[in-house]
């Protein structure tokens, strides 16, 4: 998929300017009868094609005894189903030279798998038969459970600043799932019983849960046959759509004040690790942090890299960014402190830049600047199958409308410095935020849990 390209000159220079029109992402929507719902995209440019499979759950619909099922099942539906033994799903993969793999956010769990244009078929199959027939054992349970649990300790617990997920979360969220961390909580875990999650299972993995998309060098005809021969029959799940998504308790109320907390940990250097609460995904205010975060935080030449790395060499590393969600999202920022350093000069510095962009100080080039660095990303991402079934399959689920991936450029295009400077006036500027700051802790190499963030979920 080729995309045209061409260069304006103004007083900043040269800007580089997309034709977003060849870029266009051509799709058909289907709909069977268990309501799954499919999205094709068919494109022969390279003879591969990507299997995506969007499920509607994530760790937002668990309840309390529950954290972590979500991330749980990315694992199990691994383990094999009715017709594919435990540890097959990669070893045939393997042979017929596919890729597979899967993620667990807040809001969803998607599995997917990248083909030989030939093996479309197989990637259906394998991928119906773990939705058809729910066939994990209290073997696997019981090893799935170690691995996510072995997975923590190395990912949160042992890792310098690797707490910062967990221990952020019940302090941005004390009402609702959005209060943990997609790893989940231990002690759920190993209370967790196959019934339990069989019941999960069969609440959640369900057709009429679930976003298929197809993209790649396939005829759409005979895809939607293998589609209705391999899924067409699965069972339609016992609850409505309405009954699977979450409730009133995501009317997020906003932070009040600044909430600071200490962490001794394991690590060298200090940390700062804040975060605001933000709309959700897909407003033009969470358009609006976007651009922002990237004109702050992308590159070395970027205002909060530039000031506190090059000019005052305050901090080794520093950056923002944001976390779109479904129903409430986060702008997140962290800086690594260099010895001598305080966590105070170092906040302060970090404030005086997000007040300048509350204060409109951002200019109309660093803004044009970030926009076409969007469309030029945008551009290469949806030359690739595993990106564009990624991205149909998302706004599929969360906004039935797979055509945003076409749309979503313009989005960008349409926010104007006003935009940006009326969203951080009201979500940074003297708004509530989480700060944790991360102190070595000397003579240990085990981390501290802090018993006030802890407590909040328990």
């Amino acid at each position: 998929m080729l995309h045209n390209v061409h260069k304006d000159k103004d007083r900043h220079g040269y800007s580089l300017h997309i034709d977003t029109n060849t870029n266009q992402v051509n799709f058909t929507e289907h709909v069977l009868s268990n309501g799954l719902k499919v999205v094709l995209t068919p494109d022969n440019t390279i003879p591969s094609v990507a299997v995506n499979l969007c499920y509607h759950v994530g760790s937002k619909n668990e309840s309390k005894n529950q954290r972590g099922y979500a991330h749980l099942f990315e694992h199990l539906m691994f383990e094999g189903s009715k017709n594919i033994a435990p540890g097959d799903y990669d070893r045939l993969s393997l042979q017929k030279g596919c890729e597979n793999n899967a993620y667990t956010t807040e809001d969803k769990t998607n599995y997917y798998l990248l083909a030989p244009a030939n093996e479309l078929e197989f990637g259906l199959w394998l991928e119906s038969d773990r939705m058809l027939e729910f066939s994990v054992t209290e073997e696997s349970l019981r090893i799935q459970k170690g691995v996510v649990i072995e997975e923590k300790k190395q990912v949160f617990d042992n890792r310098p600043y690797g707490s910062v997920s967990i221990k952020l979360a019940p302090l941005l969220y004390k009402n609702n799932s959005y209060g943990w961390d997609t790893i989940g909580d231990v002690r759920d875990l190993k209370k967790a019983t196959l019934n339990d999650i069989k019941e999960f299972y069969y609440r959640f993995y369900v057709p009429n849960n679930a976003v298929l998309t197809i993209a790649g060098d396939f005829d759409p005809a005979e895809a939607l046959r293998l589609i209705k021969k391999y899924f067409g029959n699965i069972p339609e799940g016992k609850y409505s759509n309405n009954e699977l998504r979450v409730g009133a308790e995501f009317i997020d109320q906003p932070l009040k004040g600044e909430v600071v907390k200490i962490v001794y940990d394991d690590v060298q250097l200090p940390g700062i690790f804040g975060a605001y609460k933000i709309p959700k995904e897909n407003t033009d205010e969470f358009f609006a942090f976007d651009i922002l975060t990237d004109i702050l935080s992308t590159g070395e030449s970027s205002r909060l890299y530039n000031e506190l790395v090059y000019k005052k060499q305050l901090v080794s590393d520093v950056g923002c960014w944001v976390e779109g969600r479904e129903y409430s999202s986060i702008l997140q920022f962290y800086a690594i402190l260099m010895p001598d350093v305080t966590i105070e000069e170092v906040q302060s510095e970090i404030d005086k830049i997000f007040d300048d962009a509350a204060n409109g100080l951002v200019t109309q080039r660093e803004l044009e600047k970030i926009k076409n660095r969007i469309e030029t990303r945008h551009a290469y991402r949806v030359q690739t199958n595993l990106a564009k079934a990624d991205m149909l399959s998302h706004y599929k689920t969360f906004y039935n409308d797979p055509g945003m991936i076409n749309t979503n450029i313009e989005r960008y295009n349409s926010i104007t410095l006003d935009d940006m400077n009326r969203a951080a006036d009201k979500y940074l500027k003297n708004a509530g935020r989480v700060i944790l700051n991360y102190i070595p802790k000397p003579g240990s190499t085990v981390t501290e849990n802090d018993s006030d963030l802890e407590s909040d979920n328990d």
